[in-house]
């Protein structure tokens, strides 16, 4: 029996890559014309005949979903992401359908890519996360009536599907967790500004403050990393005037841990803190870390329901989209506590 020729095959005698050869084989124009003329022959001369995906991908049917990873690629190993993909491709493929990652770089580099993922038809659908209101990803998608589900809202929510943290009332939680504040004030720490959820986690901290008739908080916005929480920490503990941390993300209060162990500090004693989406090892952290549960499983299902049901939803049909949002559960340990 002979051997199936694939665009591999093509692609390594030709000495260009795999995704020139499938363009060249549509007729991409962005493909030199001596090129596209050089894969033809090749696949003529092999007797190259496209398998059943590729000509799907000429039906305008891949069957496959794609999901958009944003910098930085630290946000990866949030486990709402982790569980994310697990819980999506398990999904799709139940519905013989296949998950397909991108990851950017740089947020400057998102558009493009989501651009190449509807031009190339590399996708049938998109999952985005890290939403800003006026998104231009978002923009672009609708502009081409390309199906998606953002995870966060956007100014166009009412023409997409979204499935959304209430981060509001996690900032809230946070906020009133941790009172009474004492001398080193309240610091909170959040994502860069423009992401809908870290502007809204800030939105309800401060509401939460005034409603309480605390201090105003201090704010800081940074990337959700380790890192940040240590650089942030480390200039606020200088002070060594007991304190009180509230961070959109675990990462970062493990940040302020080190930073606090660094200095000779105790959370406790010398300063308390309060987490979120409660990652793994956040109770075996001393003293365990209070945070907030985002309900990761249940989220990553409902995300992956309204994904299919957009995906199969008829392109003419119009009218209202589904709009989820899920309230953060509170896991009160004992590092919001005063010793």
């Amino acid at each position: 029996m002979q051997k199936r020729i694939g665009l591999k095959t093509l692609a390594v005698e030709l000495g260009v890559d795999v995704s020139t050869v499938s363009r060249a084989l549509r007729g991409d124009p962005r493909v030199r014309a001596e090129t596209r003329v050089a894969v033809r022959d090749l696949a003529d001369r092999y007797g190259y005949r496209p398998n059943a995906a590729a000509r799907a991908l000429r039906g305008g049917k891949t069957g496959r979903v794609a999901v958009l990873l944003s910098p930085p690629q630290q946000r990866f190993a949030s486990p709402i992401f982790l569980e994310l993909l697990s819980t999506l491709d398990q999904h799709l493929r139940d519905k013989g359908l296949n998950l397909a990652v991108f990851a950017a770089r740089a947020r400057d580099e998102e558009v493009d890519i989501v651009r190449q993922i509807v031009e190339e038809r590399l996708a049938d659908a998109l999952v985005l996360g890290r939403t800003r209101k006026a998104d231009p990803r978002v923009k672009f998608l609708l502009d081409h009536g390309f199906p998606f589900v953002t995870f966060g809202k956007t100014d166009w929510s009412h023409r997409h599907p979204t499935v959304e943290i209430d981060y509001t009332q996690a900032g809230r939680l946070a906020v009133s967790t941790l009172k009474p504040v004492t001398a080193g004030g309240l610091h909170v720490l959040s994502a860069p500004e423009g992401l809908n959820f870290a502007d809204n986690y800030v939105a309800g901290a401060v509401e939460e403050a005034a409603r309480s008739g605390a201090p105003g908080p201090k704010v800081w916005r940074v990337e959700m990393t380790e890192a940040a929480g240590t650089d942030v920490a480390a200039r606020i503990l200088a002070g060594r005037d007991r304190p009180a941390f509230a961070c959109i993300q675990d990462s970062l209060a493990f940040g302020v841990y080190r930073a606090a162990a660094a200095a000779g500090l105790i959370v406790g004693r010398d300063l308390t803190v309060f987490g979120g989406q409660n990652f793994p090892g956040s109770e075996h952290t001393a003293p365990p870390l209070s945070t907030f549960s985002t309900e990761d499983a249940r989220v990553a299902h409902l995300l992956s329901q309204v994904v299919i049901r957009r995906l199969f939803r008829d392109s003419s049909e119009t009218g209202d989209f589904e709009h989820h949002e899920i309230r953060p559960t509170p896991l009160l340990r004992a590092s919001h506590l005063w010793t």
